[in-house]
């Protein structure tokens, strides 16, 4: 249960961001702000948005939150876990982490456009095995934007 909202502007939109007293649940790019929710979960929102703060100014450190990923599949969980174990600006083939994990690569992609937490789970850094960037939910030049963030922030790390 979804029991604390809010909203933070970033530089790919507006992003909606839930979590339960267990962890974040979702982030989503949003439309227009409702009313944001209170109660327990603020903690988790407030670790996201620290996070968001950062990666968006280029540290390239990982979501370390709780997530609340309860409505998912034990292979959506497993999965998930997995791609965030992705180092920043970098990308995985859809076929590698299947090899991984014993899926077929439509399962990792099926899996990647159920991700529910934007971000969080990195999913725009898993791409075809021949390097073509494959689908984000209809949203594709954000999936190229944030891998040119991250490629040209890591390129500064070094």
């Amino acid at each position: 249960m979804i029991t604390a909202r809010t909203y933070c502007r970033s530089p790919i939109g507006l992003l909606r961001i839930e979590a339960s007293a267990a962890g974040l649940r979702r982030v989503r790019m949003a439309g227009a702000p409702l009313d944001e929710l209170s109660g327990a979960g603020l903690e988790h929102i407030e670790d996201f948005l620290n996070f968001c703060a950062g990666y968006f100014s280029g540290e390239t450190s990982g979501f370390a939150g709780a997530l609340d990923l309860d409505d998912a599949s034990p292979t959506q969980q497993r999965l998930w876990r997995r791609v965030q174990q992705i180092p920043y600006g970098t990308t995985e083939s859809y076929a590698s982490i299947g090899r991984s994990l014993g899926l077929h690569p439509r399962v990792v992609g099926a899996g990647m456009r159920a991700v529910p937490v934007l971000l969080a789970i990195p999913a725009h850094r898993v791409i075809h095995a021949d390097g073509r960037v494959g689908g984000f939910a209809g949203m594709e030049g954000v999936k190229v934007w944030l891998l040119d963030f991250e490629k040209a922030n890591r390129q500064s790390d070094i």
